[in-house]
């Protein structure tokens, strides 16, 4: 089962890396990189303290804290649980354009990007959700284009955002 999904991940990866040109990649650096987003991040954080009561807020705001603890904590845990090498360190003839670190299963941006995302669905206007779902498929394929995740730890970085932040709405509704 792990060779099957071992040989997708390595011929998508492949595919996938090599889709865009390389005249793309400084566009792709900035779509990683979180300092890109502080301006959105500091927006979203503004219409939230605008769309709710004082109390409200900052309790959503404690559960947005406590939601990239988990989002990336988590991630950091099962990296070096399961120690799954990133494509940077096997696969020869991809792009590779960060320090590829040690582990990479599962993608904590993409954990980070789809949770804030399933997060502030419920709490911001339902306008903002498919723009967020954008930026976070952006930023999790930026990863797999600087030669740093295989789809599969994308998938699962969004699967665990996207269960966090299930959990996290749970235990709003039992504040109500």
């Amino acid at each position: 089962m792990f060779e099957v999904v071992h040989s997708f991940d390595v011929d998508a990866m492949y595919v996938l890396n090599h889709w865009l040109p390389a005249s793309t990649d400084v566009f792709w650096l900035a779509v990683t990189n979180t300092i890109t987003w502080i301006p959105l991040y500091v927006v979203m954080v503004e219409r939230l303290f605008r769309r709710s009561a004082m109390d409200v807020f900052v309790k959503r705001l404690a559960l947005v804290v406590l939601g990239i603890l988990l989002w990336d904590q988590g991630a950091e845990f099962f990296k070096h649980w399961i120690a799954r090498p990133r494509p940077c360190q096997t696969m020869k003839d991809i792009r590779v354009l960060v320090h590829c670190s040690t582990y990479g299963f599962f993608s904590a941006h993409a954990a980070n990007a789809f949770g804030l995302t399933f997060l502030f669905r419920k709490w911001l206007h339902q306008s903002w959700f498919p723009v967020l779902l954008i930026i976070a498929f952006f930023q999790s394929y930026s990863r797999i284009h600087l030669g740093v995740h295989y789809p599969t730890d994308l998938l699962v970085g969004a699967l665990w955002g996207f269960l966090i932040s299930f959990v996290l709405h749970k235990i709003e509704k039992t504040w109500s």
